[in-house]
């Protein structure tokens, strides 16, 4: 594509402010980037390479979406809006990899959270002499496992959320399928034409987020989190992100969800409330109180044209505050309920709420830096997908959910998602010099350990 300038992009609408959010923080250096990864297996001769099948199938999500064909433009501003990108060009945002080790081996693993920490340290920017979505994908393939391969999708937060991703790759899987079924296949086209539609309306266009007059008083007051609070270090730039994985086994899901159910509370509550034990059981006696972040979704009570399958950033959070002690299930329900009453406020007095009384989010996301962080842990669980379609001869197995770690918020964010193959997945991502590494695995490990069903 050669050069353009912003007048030659059609201008779709301006950003919402969650959207702006995202972008203030990439701008800034904060933040990058989201990714969901899923491994993609089939069971019948292909009539067609998985390159020409794949690039059919991403034309028809294109087609579907336009906000795959958005990217912000004046970023820098307080006033950012969305343009259309004339033409998409697959063979500029789709990577092939080849790599020749057993996805069952733990070289797999070491390779893929090596691709992740790489693909979250690199950030989204519009460049006028090659213009490019802000999204990616890498396709990694082994000759140890010739009926399958891994996609790593990688996404700017603007576009959309992790439950937008994963009805992204399980669209991507039925399209797949439906191509496959074809007798024959003619060569994809390389270049896609972008669709003129309009944009859905931003979260603030389609709901209203109450918030009292209480919780924006609290929200600007500064007030920093008491001495014996961990939050790893302060905030600061630059952020050079650490990303590890960690797998339960199908086992330790099934475990997990059971004990969950029984005790009255919920998988993303008694991972939330194990996480807070696992790190008073390895950070140093003065530290008694830890506060965790947990990111909800909205769209449940969000209006049309915003569904199950929507593509936007439809996300809020709920924090919950821990103080030193061993693992008890009350307070896993307390966690619970927790969690259900701010749901049940329908988005009321959440901090996505209070973006809308920020008048210039680059002045206020700047004014963070130096200061200590408020939360230890954000843990984000966008749960498990659909049953496989019948007749459906891609599958999607195991999935793994990650992200750029973030220099204004959580020291240490847990990225969670159980594929098909019903192992959940948790993504670590941690800021250096922020978290020691060591605690990380510590963390890790404990985590595993409580989940044994065997203990």
């Amino acid at each position: 594509m050669d050069e353009l300038s912003p007048e030659q992009f059609v201008t779709l609408r301006p950003l919402g402010h969650v959207e702006k959010y995202s972008t203030t923080r990439s701008h800034l250096g904060i933040y990058n980037n989201v990714g969901l990864t899923a491994r993609y297996k089939w069971s019948v001769a292909l009539p067609a390479s998985v390159k020409s099948t794949l690039f059919h199938a991403l034309s028809n999500l294109i087609y579907n979406h336009p906000i795959l064909s958005a990217v912000p433009l004046g970023i820098e501003t307080t006033n950012p809006y969305f343009v259309r990108l004339p033409e998409i060009c697959l063979d500029d945002i789709v990577t092939f990899v080849n790599k020749d080790l057993d996805p069952a081996s733990p070289r797999w693993k070491e390779a893929l959270d090596k691709t992740l920490e790489e693909q979250h340290n690199r950030p989204f920017r519009f460049d006028h002499n090659k213009a490019l979505p802000f999204w990616r994908i890498s396709i990694l393939e082994t000759t140890k496992a010739p009926m399958a391969f891994t996609l790593v999708f990688v996404f700017h937060h603007a576009l959309m959320d992790t439950k937008s991703a994963l009805s992204l790759h399980e669209e991507l899987e039925a399209h797949m399928s439906e191509i496959n079924n074809l007798v024959s296949i003619v060569d994809p086209p390389r270049t896609i034409n972008s669709p003129s539609c309009e944009l859905i309306p931003p979260l603030e266009d389609l709901y209203t987020l109450h918030v009292s007059q209480e919780f924006i008083e609290s929200q600007e007051k500064y007030s920093e989190p008491s001495p014996d609070s961990w939050t790893g270090s302060r905030q600061i730039i630059p952020v050079a992100t650490r990303f590890e994985s960690s797998w339960l086994s199908v086992s330790q899901t099934k475990a997990l969800v059971a004990l969950s159910k029984k005790e009255g509370s919920s998988v993303t509550a008694v991972l939330q409330t194990l996480i807070a034990d696992c790190l008073f059981s390895n950070l140093p006696p003065e530290y008694n109180t830890l506060q965790a972040d947990c990111a909800v979704s909205l769209r449940g009570f969000l209006p049309y044209p915003v569904t199950a399958a929507t593509l936007g950033c439809y996300v809020g959070s709920v924090s919950t505050v821990y103080h030193r002690a061993s693992f008890d299930w009350h307070e896993a329900r307390r966690t619970k309920a927790v969690i259900n009453h701010a749901m049940a406020q329908k988005g009321g007095d959440m901090a996505v709420g209070y973006l809308r009384f920020i008048e210039n989010q680059h002045h206020w996301m700047m004014g963070k830096l130096g200061r200590k962080r408020m939360a230890a842990f954000e843990l984000s669980n966008v749960g498990v997908g659909s049953p496989l379609r019948k007749e459906s001869c891609f599958e999607v197995e195991d999935m793994l959910f990650s992200q750029s770690s973030s220099a204004c918020s959580a020291a240490i964010k847990i990225s969670a998602v159980t594929g098909r193959d019903g192992q959940l997945a948790l993504g670590f991502t941690w800021q250096e010099g922020v978290v020691d590494d060591e605690l990380i695995g510590l963390v890790s490990l404990h985590l595993k350990n409580a989940c044994d069903p065997a203990r």
